[in-house]
């Protein structure tokens, strides 16, 4: 396993040997947030297993967290959703309060029997499966699984890493995707003109910076963020990644909606590594950032999360 990078996935050895998701810690406190995922799509002599994963790591000051969750679902011939397993070794975000046996009951009886390409129609939102997470990593494996049949494929894998690490003003963040053997690289640099100011959630409600994006090498386009409140600073950063998305789904031919992207997701990194750079204090920073990091995945008070009640 690289620590700054990819891993070397075969996917043959993946349904067996979940280590390279449990066992690849990231030493390098530079970088605030990383995060790996990935999905991989076997035929057996019964039908498909398909096995999906997330590791995010957090780094903010006293606070260093792995959260790893690695899910297996068995399907027939047909495509049909047969078996869902979470790894015991699977962590959530909420500590003792992310109970996988039961959700893993839960999303067994209400997602067997039915295509894992439809999975979508059972869970379009992360309060379905009461885990943001779990639903992040089935919406991938879905997605990434829909996406096969076009490519004249019945097998395959993707997987991705992100990095996101500050510097004096502003942040900047790496990413690679792959898909079905071929790699991208996207980079992205956010430089504040002015400090962002945080609300009384110690979210951005304001801000000043340009970001400049590089794909595959190139520079390919700089965007302006301006905004002075939080639901403003949201649809800025919103739209700069719904950009980065649809260059990355053009460079790998893909059109439509597609879930197994991290693009979408670096909205809410992002806002948490400002707020990060922005928050005051030193004890009391580890506890405000969990705090930041729990509002970020319940969505916004909506309580998809087992761990707050959902």
């Amino acid at each position: 396993m690289k620590l700054n990078g990819l891993p070397v996935l075969d996917p043959s050895s993946v349904r067996s040997d979940h280590s390279f998701v449990f066992d690849a810690h990231n030493h390098d406190r530079k970088q605030l947030i990383t995060r790996y995922r990935g999905t991989v799509v076997e035929r057996t002599a019964s039908g498909f297993t398909v096995t999906g994963w997330q590791k995010s790591i957090y780094h903010f000051g006293g606070l260093n967290r792995e959260v790893p969750i690695m899910i297996s679902i068995v399907l027939d011939g047909e495509g049909l959703i047969r078996s869902l397993k979470i790894d015991g070794q699977s962590r959530g975000s909420q500590g003792s309060r992310c109970d996988f046996t039961c959700l893993e009951t839960l999303c067994g009886e209400k997602l067997a029997g039915i295509p894992l390409t439809e999975l979508g129609s059972k869970i379009s939102a992360a309060p379905d499966v009461k885990c943001l997470h779990l639903f992040e990593i089935l919406s991938a494996c879905s997605s990434f699984a829909g996406t096969l049949p076009a490519q004249g494929r019945t097998e395959g894998s993707e997987q991705e890493y992100i990095a996101i690490r500050p510097f004096r003003n502003g942040l900047e963040s790496e990413s690679v995707h792959e898909i079905l053997g071929r790699r991208d690289h996207m980079q992205i640099l956010l430089e504040y003109n002015a400090p962002p100011v945080l609300n009384s959630e110690n979210l951005a409600q304001s801000i000043d910076a340009v970001a400049s994006v590089r794909y595959n090498g190139e520079n390919v386009f700089r965007e302006d963020l301006q905004a002075t409140d939080f639901e403003a600073v949201y649809a800025q950063l919103n739209r700069l990644f719904s950009r980065c998305h649809h260059r990355e789904k053009a460079f790998f031919g893909l059109k439509g909606r597609m879930r197994f992207f991290n693009s979408p997701s670096m909205v809410g990194l992002f806002l948490l590594a400002i707020s990060h750079g922005a928050v005051s204090g030193l004890l009391s920073r580890a506890w405000k950032i969990e705090r930041i990091l729990h509002y970020l995945q319940t969505g916004y008070g909506k309580n998809p999360c087992k761990g707050f009640g959902g």
